[in-house]
């Protein structure tokens, strides 16, 4: 019952019915079964010891959960830590109910071809959006002087980039030779989810999707064919995506590319003047008429060094945990691709959010877990990852993060 509520739960997230249907349009569907999943799998006693500590992931996605209302407590913003507190509680539940409750290889599978079926359909509305001016459930697209420019999602998908980024990770999963090995055993199948979805986020016109599905296909390609190969591969990738509108404006100059240059400078000057603790979650719009277009951006301002270094180390460990799984040798025969799919997928959403704001948005806290789950179902099968957390750790996490802001300070600067 766990597991079908967790799924339920994703489901709702990112097909909205709430957004659509008129009866229950406004409806705080998402929110109410997020608490509804989280006591039925408290009931059923699925809250156990050595899956919390399994990897230091968990250990850091709380940490980040209380990082971000201590941020609005160092700033006096009293009334700030409850909203601070249940604003990350959205993402983390969903985080905390896949860890939980995915713990098998089926279970794996079946969440995996949940999360394909969903972007699928986020590609679908794109593609009869596109063609028609109006979306499966509605929306509208963009529009320029009366040319249909791009087209976008409902809710929390409404804005194209927001949209390519909600389906680009999931290309990761339907990319043939992963797919068969492991959700079908037919790289057709892949293929005919990978065409929709590559079609969908080429109509969103989305530049920061369109980066993020050349990344994607970078590292299937380096898995394939070699790291030599996959560059010349990715470049013609690149080369096929100028023809796509928009794509071919991409310069420092250009009115969009600009804004982005001067949100991540505001972003910059307010790290500047509170460098530990940062302005506060959900501050950075306070003063100012834009959001960061920048995850990283958004969480170092927001929260400063604690909150993006927590931040940063809940990657880290992601990947680093990938990397063991790529290396263990009693798994099943699908391991590799299931550690590949995921690592090409964290890397398809931290390119698409390099430019937009989805540092407390549900995508990359479901990806995290889903490497959890990879764990838990090895776990099953009596194999258990080594991976100590020490102060090493924290300290490159630490660096990582320094050298981050550094660089995108050096970037602002010459690119201005």
């Amino acid at each position: 019952m766990g597991f079908f509520i967790t799924c339920l739960y994703v489901a709702l997230i990112f097909l909205r019915p709430q957004e659509f249907i008129e009866d229950i349009k406004g409806w705080p569907i998402v929110e109410v079964m997020a608490y509804v999943s989280l006591a039925v799998v408290f009931l059923e006693g699925d809250f156990k010891a050595e899956v919390f500590k399994r990897t230091p992931t968990n250990a850091l996605v709380l940490a980040f959960w209380l990082a971000m209302p201590f941020s609005n407590l160092a700033n006096f913003w009293f009334g700030g830590v409850s909203y601070a507190f249940i604003e990350i509680a959205k993402v983390a539940i969903v985080y905390f109910l896949i860890v939980l409750t995915v713990d098998s290889w089926s279970k794996l599978k079946v969440f995996l071809w949940l999360l394909v079926l969903c972007a699928a359909f986020l590609a679908g509305q794109a593609i009869v959006q596109y063609n028609t001016g109006i979306g499966l459930v509605g929306g509208h697209a963009l529009l320029r002087d009366g040319e249909l420019i791009q087209a976008r999602g409902i809710g929390i998908f409404s804005d194209p980039n927001d949209l390519a980024l909600n389906i680009v990770p999931m290309v990761a999963f339907v990319l043939p030779s992963f797919h068969k090995r492991l959700l079908s055993r037919t790289w057709i199948t892949g293929i005919l989810f990978l065409i929709p979805m590559v079609v969908g986020i080429t109509y969103t016109h989305s530049r920061g999707g369109m980066l993020a599905l050349a990344a994607v296909g970078w590292y299937y390609l380096r898995q394939r064919v070699g790291r030599a190969a996959s560059v010349v591969g990715v470049l013609l990738i690149l080369a096929a995506m100028m023809a796509v509108p928009r794509m071919g404006e991409i310069n420092a100059q250009e009115e969009s590319a600009h804004s982005r240059l001067e949100h991540w400078g505001y972003g910059l000057d307010q790290f500047k003047a509170h460098p530990l603790f940062g302005i506060g979650f959900s501050m950075f719009t306070n003063d100012y008429p834009q959001t960061a277009h920048n995850s990283f951006v958004l969480v170092f301002t927001e929260s400063g060094l604690l909150g993006a270094t927590i931040w940063v180390a809940m990657f880290f460990s992601s990947f680093r945990d990938l990397r063991l799984l790529r290396r263990e040798w009693r798994g099943p025969p699908f391991l590799t691709e299931a550690a590949d799919s995921l690592f090409a997928a964290l890397v398809g959403w931290l390119v698409a959010a390099f430019f937009l704001s989805q540092t407390y948005k549900p995508l990359s806290f479901i990806l995290m877990a889903l490497v959890v789950a990879v764990q838990n179902a090895l776990a099953k099968e009596g194999v258990t990852l080594v991976h100590p957390w020490r102060l090493k750790e924290y300290a490159t996490c630490l660096i990582l993060t320094i050298s981050g802001i550094v660089i995108l300070n050096l970037t602002i600067m010459a690119m201005w």
